[in-house]
C-alpha cells in the first residue's frame, strides 16, 4: 500500500537541485525508522528472478559403530525450503513551485527525510507483524513482562524443540515496546512505585542496576544474553498490551528485490515536482521454534 503526502508550498521552479537533496535525504532515512531489518536474515532476490529460496538442511544422526562392520545404510538428508516473493511499497510527495523564490534547501531535506522514514516505517511494520506468528508466547495479556520471562525465552530457544532445526544457531535479540523495556529496567533495579517499599525513596545501587538505568535505551546491553532493542512501531492493542519478540536472526527473513530508490518527475500541469520513493520486498517466518513472542502489558505510567 502506497503512502501519500501532499504539500503545496515547498519548491523552486526547476526542482533539479532540491529534488536531488530530497532524494538523497530519503535514501539515508529508510533504515533508521526501525531496528528490525538489521536483526533478521536478509536475502536478495536476484535480477531475473521473481522469488528467492531459503533452504534448511536436515540434520544427520550419528550412532555407535562396530569395528569391521560396514556402514551399509546411508541416511537421507531432507531439505526444507522457504520461499518469498516481493511486492512494491512506496510513498509520493508533491513539491510545488509556490515558494521558488525562498530557495530553502532545508525544506528539501525535511521532505526527503519524511519520504524515507515513511517507507522505512512500513518495512518495520511488516517485520513487526511477524512477531505475532511465533507459537510460543509469554507472559500473556494483562501481565507484566519480567526477567523471569526473558530467562524462559532463553531456555526455550536453546532447547531442541524441533528435531528438524534444533536449538537456535545464534545469540537472540529482543525487539520490544518501550513500556516492556521500562518494566524490565524496574525489575533489574528494584525500582517500585512511589510510596511502596523497595528503592522508591533510596538511591540506585552501584553496579549493574546503575548501568542499566543509564544505558538500556541504547540497545547495546544484554539481559540473559539477549540484546534489547526498542521499536516505536510496536503498538498497544485495545487492552494496552503489546507484542514484541525474542528471536535468533535466522528465525525471520526479508527478501529484497529492489533496495530503496528515489525518483523525481516534473509535472507542468500541477506546477511542481513529484518525488517518489519505493522498494520491493517480502517478509516471512523461517523457523517458528527459533522465536518467542513477548506478549505483555504495555500500559503507560503503570
Amino acid at each position: 500500500m502506497a503512502l501519500t503526502l501532499s504539500t503545496s508550498s515547498t519548491f523552486q521552479s526547476s526542482g533539479d537541485g532540491m529534488s536531488k537533496i530530497a532524494i538523497s535525504e530519503s535514501v539515508a532515512n529508510v533504515e533508521p525508522a526501525g531496528p528490525s531489518l538489521s536483526l533478521v536474515n536478509r536475502k536478495e532476490i536476484p535480477k531475473g528472478h521473481f522469488q528467492t529460496n531459503l533452504p534448511f538442511w536436515g540434520r544427520v544422526s550419528a550412532s555407535s559403530i562396530t569395528e569391521g562392520v560396514d556402514l551399509a545404510d546411508p541416511q537421507d538428508i531432507t531439505v526444507t525450503v522457504r520461499t518469498l516473493t516481493g511486492s512494491r511499497h512506496g510513498a509520493l510527495v508533491f513539491l510545488s513551485d509556490r515558494l521558488a523564490h525562498q530557495q530553502q534547501e532545508d525544506v528539501a531535506s525535511e521532505v526527503g527525510m519524511m519520504l524515507g522514514n515513511g517507507v522505512g516505517r512500513l518495512l518495520e511494520d511488516d517485520i513487526v507483524s511477524l512477531y505475532d506468528g511465533f507459537s510460543t508466547s509469554q507472559p500473556g495479556a494483562g501481565n507484566n513482562g519480567s526477567l523471569l520471562h526473558l530467562g524462559w525465552a532463553v531456555a526455550y530457544l536453546g532447547t531442541d524443540n524441533n528435531t528438524s532445526f534444533g536449538p537456535i544457531p545464534s545469540r537472540p535479540s529482543a525487539v520490544l515496546h518501550a513500556e516492556h523495556i521500562r518494566r524490565l529496567v524496574q525489575d533489574v533495579t528494584g525500582i517500585q512505585a512511589g510510596g511502596s517499599v523497595g528503592l522508591s525513596a533510596n538511591p540506585i545501587p552501584k553496579g549493574i542496576s546503575e548501568d542499566v538505568i543509564e544505558n538500556y535505551w541504547r540497545g547495546n546491553d544484554r539481559l540473559y544474553s539477549i540484546k534489547i532493542f526498542e521499536s516505536g512501531r510496536i503498538t498497544r492493542d485495545g487492552s494496552n498490551d503489546a507484542k514484541g519478540a525474542i528471536f535468533a536472526k535466522q528465525a525471520l527473513w526479508v527478501a529484497m528485490e529492489n533496495e530503496y530508490k528515489g525518483a523525481r518527475e516534473r509535472d507542468e500541469s500541477l506546477f511542481g515536482v513529484e518525488l517518489v520513493g519505493s522498494a520491493v520486498w517480502g517478509e516471512g517466518e523461517a523457523v517458528d521454534t527459533w522465536g518467542y513472542e513477548f506478549y505483555a502489558a504495555a500500559d503507560a505510567n503503570a
